[in-house]
């Protein structure tokens, strides 16, 4: 059995705990007096995430589980044989690429909504009654009024916020069935940027560059892992035809999450929040910065035709975690956020 020290606070479970915002999470959770059982299959994990998390992790305040949602007994075994029972579930675990979705349909529904629900049947196996699901605008797709709040209708066009959708409602389901059951979730728009110390960031996986996000498009042009960088849709109905998102700060998101895990908003029904800044940014004005914060003149293809799936503009109306949790983001200097996550990917 793994003993956790005596002083800590509650006993988090974060699925996906090597992964970007996962590894981010844990450490802010560690940080603040927490017990930290990571599991992750590393599949696409960074090893190197749970190496500084052990690195700063006061003793006997991480337990990292290499452990796959989709197995049963690996579930099981996340929820462990510890001194101290899990106290809430902090799942963010999922593949999230929206062209890979569109091109494996069924490896996203595997991997996100069966997913969910192994962790819940293991959930309520286990009497462990609160869980924090890291959602997507992507459930919303094609809007027709900006910006988005919480009750915009959901309608979306890509297997990767489908199957997201879907596991929001089995959270949902399973909440009604269990009265004791306690959930929020939480709608992320962009996330990007990193650890602003360097230690943490966003390592995205070589084999995965053509599905990737953009920040991380524009450092390996930087670096000259590719040769040019491709914003593909120039003729979008937006301020300058490319598509506009609504980018947001990691160590933002991770605080929106320790806000409703100290402020105890898991609710049932489950409450539901948007993350975001409020505002948008062109994928010309992000590449620009980038060009701007990395010092080198990436060489830039603007293709007309839109990326399969896309929408052309995106951005979050924030004022219901603002009024009921008191968070907002602190990072909306797209410089200053870039700078973060190019010092990590320097080193």
């Amino acid at each position: 059995a793994f003993a956790f020290a005596s002083d800590r606070k509650a006993h988090a479970l974060v699925t996906g705990g090597a992964g970007f915002i996962g590894s981010h999470c844990a450490e802010a959770l560690l940080r603040r007096g927490y017990a930290v059982t990571t599991v992750d299959n590393m599949s696409r994990g960074n090893a190197g995430a749970v190496e500084a998390l052990r690195r700063m992790a006061p003793k006997g305040s991480l337990r990292a589980v290499r452990g796959d949602l989709g197995v049963v007994e690996d579930v099981d075994a996340a929820f462990g044989n510890t001194n101290m029972p899990v106290d809430a579930v902090f799942h963010f675990a999922a593949i999230a690429y929206v062209g890979e979705s569109m091109a494996d349909p069924v490896r996203y529904y595997s991997n996100i909504t069966t997913n969910t629900v192994n962790l819940l049947r293991v959930m309520q196996a286990k009497d462990v009654r609160k869980m924090i699901y890291s959602s997507t605008c992507a459930t919303y797709g094609n809007v027709e009024k900006l910006p988005i709040t919480e009750s915009t209708p959901t309608r979306p066009i890509n297997p990767y916020g489908k199957s997201k959708l879907y596991a929001e409602n089995a959270i949902k389901d399973y909440a009604l069935a269990n009265p004791k059951f306690k959930a929020s979730i939480l709608r992320y728009f962009n996330v990007f940027g990193g650890d602003p110390e360097g230690v943490l960031g966003e390592l995205p996986r070589a084999e995965l560059r053509e599905h990737g996000r953009i920040s991380g498009a524009c450092f390996d042009a930087a670096m000259k892992n590719i040769d040019k960088l491709t914003v593909m849709g120039t003729k979008h109905p937006t301020r300058d035809g490319t598509t506009i998102r609504d980018f947001v700060h990691v160590v933002d998101l991770v605080d929106a999450h320790i806000a409703v895990a100290e402020k105890n908003k898991f609710d049932n029904p489950p409450s539901l929040y948007n993350v975001g800044t409020g505002s948008g940014v062109s994928m010309r004005e992000f590449v620009e910065t980038c060009k701007k914060v990395t010092g080198v003149d990436i060489e830039i293809h603007y293709r007309a035709e839109p990326r399969p799936g896309d929408y052309a503009e995106v951005y979050a109306n924030v004022d219901k975690i603002k009024h009921e949790l008191g968070w907002e983001a602190k990072y909306t200097d797209l410089h200053e956020s870039l700078t973060h996550a190019w010092k990590f990917r320097k080193t």
